[in-house]
């Protein structure tokens, strides 16, 4: 048996050559889905950080192979952290969408006060002589968009 690294190794010698993990002796990051492949995974924490690094790199079909795998192994924990996910969604539904309200005046209210800001900007630039395209040169904007805010 030869060492390629901390926790592989190679058996050698054999019509069929193997590698063998010992898993308790990789490191966590850079074998953390490995570790992860097994079915007592709690629901909580240890879950919730696997889903965060599977959203990460969830269009990759590699990772979507190891998660699918990992949630078969898992159903019934995945499960119980599902339910939880969705109790405190309905918990806190209230508060979100109070908050995206307030989100929506805070764009709606910046979008107006960069309006504005751009509006004064477009005329005082024509006051001083400056054509429409100039303008639109100068403020990067469409020579249209400009001619309706003078118009």
């Amino acid at each position: 048996m030869e060492s390629q690294d901390k926790g592989i190794y190679y058996l050698t010698g054999d019509a069929i050559p193997m590698q063998l993990l010992l898993t308790r002796e990789l490191t966590q990051e850079e074998n953390f889905w490995l570790k992860n492949l097994r079915m007592d995974l709690k629901a909580g924490r240890e879950i919730q950080t696997i889903v965060a690094k599977y959203e990460q790199n969830r269009h990759s079909k590699d990772y979507a192979a190891v998660m699918d795998l990992i949630t078969r192994a898992n159903w019934t924990e995945m499960e119980v952290e599902r339910k939880m996910c969705d109790a405190l969604k309905e918990l806190f539904a209230e508060e979100l969408k109070e908050e995206n309200e307030r989100g929506m005046e805070r764009g709606i209210e910046r979008g107006r006060a960069e309006g504005i800001h751009l509006a004064k900007l477009i005329f005082k630039l024509s006051a001083q002589g400056s054509s429409a395209e100039e303008i639109a040169e100068k403020c990067d904007l469409p020579l249209e968009r400009v001619r309706e805010i003078l118009e």
